[in-house]
């Protein structure tokens, strides 16, 4: 789909057996924080490629799968999907890192090499929530990734509303509160649910704005696998809300600012 920017959404996104092995070896809360304490209500807590592949409690089956999707099999996997929505919308790019992006070497993120773009998988939990909220209001990801995409292990315990991935579309020019949007200069378009089994990837850009539905009261973590590309520079560049901005949207700037703390 390319409105309102390019995205992939495939449930049953692998086969039931592969999958519920995955799920039942997807690690517990207690070792993706690896000793943490007081990480707060509803927050995103994470384990990198360069944590997992150290990491013997990790299963050789989840091992395997976060070696392929930091490869550059899995890069030209995605070359394949968005070559051509990569070339609309970083014009030159290629030509400023002197290779076709299917042509890219790709290494995990954390490790040395030679490469054009780097790749980490992630085990990611959104902490208990005490309160209704959204782990992650309207927002693109970091201005050095072009590709980002979810891969999400709802837990059958999971009874609770919200989570769900929010795609929205600009209603005026875009601006930013770092990487944030306010949520008044964007509509929503479309709703990919938190469900079991279910990859959403996407294209990165100024206009790839999404958030995270707010959750509501639990007990249960919110589960998924985190994919990112990242580059040595920038793919672009957010444009700021000016001083007098920043003044009349105080309010959304100071929640910007808190909400960064994680």
């Amino acid at each position: 789909m390319t409105e309102p920017y390019p995205h992939h959404v495939r449930q049953n996104a692998v086969p039931v057996d592969i999958y519920q092995q995955l799920e039942a070896e997807f690690p517990d809360l207690a070792t993706i924080l690896n000793g943490r304490q007081e990480v707060g209500s509803n927050v995103a807590v994470r384990m990198t490629v360069k944590q997992v592949l150290g990491d013997k409690r990790i299963s050789p089956l989840w091992r395997s799968f976060f070696e392929y999707h930091t490869s550059n099999d899995y890069w030209r996997h995605v070359t394949r999907l968005f070559g051509d929505h990569f070339r609309r919308t970083f014009p030159g790019l290629e030509e400023k890192m002197g290779r076709r992006f299917e042509d890219w070497r790709a290494v995990p993120r954390g490790f040395g090499g030679d490469a054009e773009i780097r790749l980490d998988c992630q085990f990611v939990m959104n902490t208990p929530v005490k309160e209704v909220t959204s782990v992650k209001t309207p927002h693109v990801d970091l201005c050095d990734k072009i590709f980002s995409a979810l891969f999400y292990f709802r837990d059958p315990r999971d009874n609770v509303t919200g989570g769900d991935l929010d795609i929205y579309a600009w209603k005026r020019a875009p601006r930013f509160i770092k990487h944030r949007s306010i949520e008044r200069d964007v509509e929503l378009i479309k709703t990919v649910p938190y469900a079991a089994n279910t990859y959403l990837c996407f294209l990165n850009s100024e206009n790839a704005v999404h958030g995270v539905s707010p959750r509501g009261i639990t007990d249960v973590p919110r589960r998924y696998i985190n994919f990112i590309a990242e580059l040595p520079i920038k793919a672009f560049e957010p444009k700021q809300l000016n001083k007098l901005q920043r003044l009349i949207f105080a309010d959304e700037v100071r929640e910007a600012a808190q909400d960064d703390k994680y």
